[in-house]
């Protein structure tokens, strides 16, 4: 009974302090939003607690954050580390570390990709993908304190994210679902980002096109009092109308402005942080953007807090029998007893227990759970007892207990099922959830990837997996021009998971003046949805080489080389291969080679005859680096060993090894890649498979294939910046030191023998590839008489993917 009386006390008093109900409505405005953090943080600091935020395009990012429990310094934070020019980059999405290792391959020769269903051409609904996007909405709310909350009256404060349903072009209200793509969808640039498919019948973009400042939606929620913080960007000059993203941003801009006036209107109190003429994709100032919304916040706050008065003192003549005395924590894991959970009691003990209590130490104490290493733990109840004082908390762990697969067009169960890194009745760590997010968008016929976490009614989560297919068919063009192989292009046509068997059919050719290859191949990337791999490849293909040789008559320290002539190496046959793949970054294969090849003098009158040749191949390769030719982190391993089989190869025996390793070394200001690789094989190896050294990415003041044999080490070492001036793109400088040799044969070896190269090269990173412009000159060592030996100087340019 005493229990009973108390509760009802506890109520009457809480209407007796009753407040009015708080409607904050965040608008769009792009980068100008930032500036609704430093309002909120100026809010909060006079006691001004909302208990509704909607918001719209880029206020529906800030609102769903604070919704999910962050406060508005941890919402600052976030924004302070996320790359800005990253997010709203044009170039491709794909996180190349999640892609597998022969996906790898294919994407960073791929400049253009053209997807068919079935034959028919699934046109692109955005210029630039949104895995980036999305990517970085899921993560940070993985990590917010409610991370599981699907319904979004039930998070901190009841939120609404509006969104534009394309097919009927009205507003819509988002009260429920994945909070992450809820939030995307009302941000959802046309054209800059794809449409988001909420359900079956819905598809959706930026709230902003129809309601920039959703004030509607804030009045279907009943509020007593509406705050309306309008960020929204007044039209750009004519002169800053140089891209097409700004002139559509300009159209929208446009299209809004008849509707905002009137909406303004219905709010009771208006916010407009002064932010002069930032436009939409301007984050370059952040820390300004949120002061200026402070000063704005802190210039209305006595106004709106004036209005927020409570109607009576009982609540806090009561406070006393509300006193927390003791905490009891109620787990299966002992969360009582880690350290963070432990200083979260001590803080709540001696603190009056009321609604604004639990709103503000329940998502701490969620924080708390989550930073011990329970990624999914949360409060399921929270509850005081008055005659004991006690506050009584049921955590639950958030074991799932059920996976689901919503699956749209024609995917199979299994299509989603094998790039899930999570498991029933086990816990879920959030690199899990990463992990599964990443190998869906990774996926060749998975798009529009999805995974939700949802709380059971009893006890645990639940985790929806949702994809749409891609497309069996895809088309891939790549183009590359550079100063020693000239203009190339090349095509892959493939056509994916033929008859729903799991097998992979492609065709790929490449030509230019001075290499060309046509091949087809039937390949089991993933046997049995396992990582065993098989492929068989059938192929023909010519390489011109130039010889080199140096000019005669000149000083031995000025060596002048010159081409004298020119061979191809032609070969055709097929490769059958089989293996495992070593997660997504790597793989162990084991190969047959049979061809048939030739080494031509071009020049010459006869072309010899093709010699048969056939290997068994050992490979082990990895590469885990985020960018080819920019990037800022991963490895590169590669280790083969092959030897001939002397009866399907005309009676040649010979064996031959390889191994090259990279590393990428990120200091900071400076990103640097050392790398080493060495071959060696016998002196019985054919002229079409010798190595080569010198070119642009191998040797500085050597052209490509200047030297060639059978053995062969090279080392380097190179550190690059990033430019603080863009040129057009983002743009880099770099300096490489390399040191190697080559020998005809292995008696031939000295270390005396080894040259040096340096050189300079700005690289540009284009929506078409690469651009890279280089200079260097090798230089060498004489021991009689002692002198140092200079190349020419050299000039380098590539623009394009190696294709």
């Amino acid at each position: 009974m005493r229990a009973l009386l108390t509760i009802v006390g506890f109520l009457l008093a809480c209407v007796a302090h009753a407040q009015p109900t708080v409607a904050l409505v965040l608008t769009g405005g792009g980068a100008r939003g930032i500036s609704q953090i430093g309002v909120l943080k100026e809010l909060e600091k006079a006691g001004i607690v909302p208990d509704i935020i909607v918001g719209s395009s880029f206020g529906a990012i800030v609102g769903g954050l604070y919704a999910a429990g962050y406060t508005p310094t941890q919402i600052d934070s976030i924004f302070h580390t996320i790359d800005w020019d990253d997010v709203t980059s044009f170039s491709s999405d794909t996180q190349r570390e999640s892609l597998f290792y022969s996906q790898k391959q294919e994407n960073d020769r791929s400049l253009v990709t053209f997807r068919f269903r079935n034959l028919d051409f699934v046109p692109p609904t955005a210029i630039g993908g949104s895995a980036r996007f999305s990517e970085l909405l899921q993560e940070v709310l993985w990590q917010s304190p409610y991370n599981s909350v699907t319904n979004f009256d039930s998070l901190v404060c009841t939120f609404r994210a509006v969104a534009t349903d394309l097919g009927t072009g009205q507003p819509v209200s988002l009260k429920s679902g994945n909070l992450a793509t809820a939030m995307r969808a009302s941000a959802t640039f046309p054209l800059r980002y794809a449409p988001v498919r909420w359900n079956t019948d819905t598809v959706l973009v930026d709230g902003g096109l129809v309601a920039n400042i959703p004030i509607d939606a804030a009045i279907a929620l009943k509020p007593d009092i509406i705050i309306l913080v309008n960020t929204t960007s007044d039209y750009a000059t004519i002169s800053s109308l140089t891209t097409p993203w700004a002139v559509a941003d300009q159209a929208l801009t446009a299209a809004m402005k008849q509707r905002d006036s009137e909406h303004v209107k219905l709010a009771d109190f208006v916010l407009e942080p002064d932010l002069g003429s930032t436009g939409t994709f301007d984050f370059n100032d952040i820390d300004i953007l949120i002061r200026a919304g402070e000063m704005e916040g802190a210039r209305m706050a006595a106004q709106i807090k004036a209005r927020l008065k409570p109607t009576s003192g009982a609540m806090e003549a009561g406070a006393a029998q509300y006193f927390i005395k003791s905490v009891v924590v109620h787990s299966t894991f002992g969360a009582d007893t880690m350290a963070l959970v432990k200083e979260r009691i001590t803080d709540m003990i001696g603190r009056d227990w009321s609604p604004q209590f639990k709103r503000y130490h329940q998502p701490r104490f969620n924080e708390s759970l989550h930073r011990s290493g329970h990624a999914l733990a949360f409060v399921r109840s929270m509850g005081y007892d008055g005659p004991s004082q006690t506050l009584t908390i049921d955590v639950d762990l958030g074991i799932p207990t059920l996976l689901t697969f919503d699956r749209l067009e024609e995917l199979r169960r299994s299509d989603i099922e094998r790039e899930v890194s999570i498991k029933t009745g086990k816990e879920v760590r959030q690199t899990d959830l990463e992990r599964t997010w990443q190998n869906m968008h990774a996926s060749d016929v998975l798009q529009n990837a999805d995974v939700m976490v949802s709380r059971n009614a009893d006890s645990g989560v639940r985790i929806t997996m949702r994809a749409e297919d891609r497309g069996n068919q895809t088309i891939r063009i790549g183009a590359r021009i550079d100063n020693e192989r000239y203009t190339q292009g090349s095509v892959d046509i493939i056509h994916e998971n033929l008859f729903s068997t799991g097998i992979r059919v492609a065709v790929r050719g490449i030509l230019s003046q001075r290499i060309g290859q046509i091949s087809a191949s039937l390949e089991l990337p993933r046997i049995g949805g396992t990582l065993w791999t098989a492929s068989l490849r059938g192929y023909s293909s010519f390489r011109d080489v130039w010889i080199y040789q140096d000019e005669a008559g000149r000083p031995a320290t000025e060596p002048m080389p010159q081409r004298i002539d020119e061979y191809s190496e032609d070969r055709y046959g097929f490769r059958l291969s089989a293996g495992r793949q070593l997660e997504r970054n790597g793989v162990l294969l084991g190969e047959f080679r049979y061809e048939q090849q030739r080494y031509r003098d071009l020049t010459a009158d006869a072309d010899p005859s093709f010699q048969p040749l056939a290997t068994l191949r050992a490979v082990a390769r990895w590469d885990d680096r985020d960018q080819t030719d920019f990037a800022s982190r991963g490895r590169t391993i590669d280790l083969t060993a092959e030897s001939s089989i002397l009866s399907l190869s005309n009676s040649l025996s010979f064996t031959k090894f390889t191994a090259a390793a990279s590393a990428v070394v990120d200091l900071g200001s400076v990103v640097l890649t050392p790398g080493a690789s060495i071959g060696a094989a016998d002196r019985t190896l054919p002229s079409p498979e010798l190595f080569s050294l010198g070119g642009q990415d191998m040797f500085f003041g050597w052209r490509e294939d200047q030297q060639r044999g059978r053995q062969i080490v090279v080392g380097n070492v190179d550190a690059r910046i990033k430019l603080p001036l863009r040129i057009f793109f983002d743009s880099y400088v770099s300096l490489r030191y390399d040191i190697g040799a080559i020998w005809e044969n292995p008696e031939n070896i000295r270390i005396g023998d080894m040259n040096h190269g340096l050189g300079l090269t700005v690289g540009i990173d284009t929506p078409v590839g690469p651009a890279r412009f280089s200079v260097g000159r090798s230089f060498f060592f004489l021991d009689d008489p002692a002198a140092i030996g200079w190349g020419p100087v050299l000039l380098y340019f590539a623009i394009g993917a190696r294709l």
